[in-house]
């Protein structure tokens, strides 16, 4: 018969209170390498936030390391009502003098014979359409299409250049082409023939001849500095170079005028510095944060003593410390146009000094920062180099961090390993306490075997 066991029965003993307090101590190791896990994953955590600060800070040099950041153009007019213009990288500085005595329009004609309705039926033939004096296009009319409606809806089907509508002005129904073309190369002429008959109308009603012209096919006409222009559109991208011009207003009676000023755009490439001085900023301030010792306390933070955060804050300083050689103006570091290091290691704008060398034209801060000389690199186009290699998947952090990877696989051995030993530890404290108290339970009934013996003896007076 099987027997039911308790440990520390024979001996009182609570045996699984013990064992559960030796094995606290037996697992003592395990914490330290929870503990030991935890600080690395903390350490993963805090690369990829500065990889990632990093980043940001490729992505501003980047921009800066571009020569169009530096060769943007702004364009301003005095009179917006009267046009509008965008400038390029293309445009040359300077202002101009606009007048716009004619818009350029699109060529629109109307029929002229009453059309009771848009039902009113026209003899069978052919209208050929055509834009400029091009190739013309056949719209023929037949039994199925020969209404009023049924007109406009083929002309349009034919993507003949024009768009048909139909206008009721109150007492009749007329017929309306407009060019999709802007100025006289939109001009429309249409050539009617009739071919067949049965029709209320005649096909000849919608020829040119009888048509009548509502808003003529007129080009632009503009003034730039007293030398005048004509355009088919009021979009002109041809008349100064690397300028658009969108015209708005103006006619020969009443001319619209605007100056136009065509300037650098200084406000672009400022922006894309103070952007560049931020990112460079937030991760100097990061890298210090996440590397401090607190000596209060006596501890260090998460990334405290790793030579890579070293290496990397070496590598941001000389960086920023860079020389370039052979700028025109004299300029050849960050101090030189208002951007000065910090006793933090920050970087702080003096933008007095940078506006003015973003506007003085003998100062080359574009090549400052974008010159490809090997070996006289810009500062941004080292600083996109340099952050590059940093974040590669073989540049430094990478190389850090798959080295704590595989830290925390050694852990994770570690654990494993130590777990099937705990539970070894385990078993042998069981069966020795089993033991100890099988022992107890055998020395116990030999107590009670002798006791019992020796009160049966006769007692001696």
């Amino acid at each position: 018969m099987a027997t039911i066991s308790s440990p520390g029965l024979a001996t009182g003993l609570d045996v699984n209170s013990i064992i559960e307090k030796l094995m606290e101590l037996e697992r003592q190791p395990l914490t330290r390498l929870t503990n030991k896990e935890s600080t690395y994953q903390a350490k993963i955590t805090a690369y990829g936030s500065v990889k990632s600060a990093l980043s940001t800070l490729q992505t501003a040099a980047t921009t800066l390391a571009d020569a169009t950041t530096f060769s943007g153009k702004s364009a301003t007019v005095s009179d917006s009502t009267v046009l509008s213009a965008a400038a390029s990288s293309t445009a040359a500085a300077g202002n101009y003098s606009i007048s716009v005595t004619q818009l350029a329009k699109f060529h629109t004609l109307r029929s002229n014979t009453d059309y009771a309705a848009t039902t009113d039926t026209f003899n069978t033939g052919n209208l050929a359409i055509s834009i400029g004096g091009g190739a013309a296009v056949d719209v023929p009319i037949n039994g199925t299409n020969n209404t009023l409606a049924g007109i406009r809806q083929a002309i349009n089907d034919a993507n003949a250049g024009v768009n048909a509508t139909i206008v009721n002005d109150g007492t009749t129904n007329r017929l309306m082409l407009s060019s999709t073309t802007s100025g006289a190369v939109g001009a429309i002429s249409v050539v009617a023939t009739d071919s067949g008959s049965g029709g209320t109308h005649a096909l000849s009603g919608l020829d040119s001849a009888a048509l009548v012209q509502t808003q003529g096919a007129d080009d632009a006409v503009v003034a730039i500095n007293g030398l005048t222009i004509t355009r088919s559109s009021n979009t002109i991208t041809d008349a100064i170079e690397g300028v658009t011009l969108t015209l708005n207003k103006g006619t020969a009676l009443e001319p619209g005028t605007s100056t136009l000023s065509i300037a650098n755009n200084t406000a672009a490439t400022k922006t894309a510095i103070d952007s560049f001085v931020t990112a460079y900023n937030s991760i100097v301030t990061m890298l210090k944060t996440n590397s401090a010792y607190d000596a209060a306390t006596r501890k260090g933070a998460i990334l405290n003593a790793e030579g890579t955060v070293r290496s990397i804050q070496a590598e941001l300083s000389n960086l920023v410390q860079t020389s370039v050689t052979g700028v025109a103006g004299g300029i050849a570091t960050l101090s030189s146009i208002g951007i000065s290091v910090q006793t933090d290691g920050k970087l702080a704008v003096d933008n007095t000094k940078l506006s003015a060398a973003l506007a003085d034209p003998t100062k080359d801060v574009s090549a400052l920062f974008t010159q490809a000389t090997e070996g006289n690199e810009g500062i941004a186009l080292r600083f996109k180099t340099s952050t590059r290699a940093l974040i590669a998947f073989d540049g430094l952090i990478a190389g850090r961090t798959d080295g704590i990877k595989a830290s925390l696989k050694d852990i994770d051995r570690s654990r494993e390993a130590l777990n099937v030993r705990l539970v070894g530890i385990e078993a042998r404290y069981r069966a020795q306490f089993t033991a100890m108290d099988g022992l107890a339970s055998s020395l116990n009934r030999t107590s009670q075997y002798l006791t019992q013996q020796l009160s049966s003896l006769p007692s001696i007076s």
